[in-house]
């Protein structure tokens, strides 16, 4: 059995893009990502939210296909995870973490917003995936982080383009 580890981190507003995305809508847009995860994740078929009491959401999803290539290891036809926020206090805080902790391993994963040295706001995915079937340390667990480090910066990426696709449509 062995955990295996991936991160990436991006400006959320690269310079010449627009629009500029705020704090505010970016938290806005990670909070509907833990609720309807399937406008950001072409992966997910559904999404039931479970419990939500404004803090913590339990959710269940189901996937498409499985998962996918370099994608989470999917326990069974639908997962449920536990989304616990931690909301940026002010508009101008700079930061906030989402934590989205499977049900049933030791799967987590975590979206943190910062703020880099110049006041630039970044979005930083990290990633633990249980694998019981694969050996610590063996050229199997290098096989799959190397997978799953290459999707990493994807799933940034694709977040924030859907983020910013809803500020332009208005919807955040």
């Amino acid at each position: 059995m062995t955990i295996i580890y991936a991160a990436a981190t991006a400006p959320v507003n690269s310079p010449g893009v627009s629009p500029v995305i705020t704090l505010k809508q970016l938290w806005a847009g990670l909070e509907l990502k833990a609720r309807k995860p399937q406008l950001f994740l072409p992966v997910i078929d559904t999404c039931d939210v479970l419990e939500d009491d404004g803090q913590t959401v339990l959710r269940e999803v189901k996937f498409k296909d499985g998962g996918g290539v370099g994608m989470a290891p999917v326990i069974g036809p639908k997962v449920q995870e536990k989304i616990t926020s931690i909301a940026p206090i002010s508009d101008n805080a700079g930061s906030g973490v989402e934590t989205f902790q499977s049900m049933g391993n030791a799967s987590k994963v975590l979206n943190i917003v910062s703020s880099g040295m110049g006041g630039e706001l970044l979005l930083t995915f990290t990633f633990e995936w249980e694998h019981k079937e694969i050996e610590e340390g063996s050229e199997e667990a290098v096989k799959k982080q190397n997978q799953y480090q290459q999707t990493a910066p994807r799933g940034v990426a694709g977040t924030i383009s859907a983020i910013r696709q809803m500020v332009k449509d208005g919807k955040l």
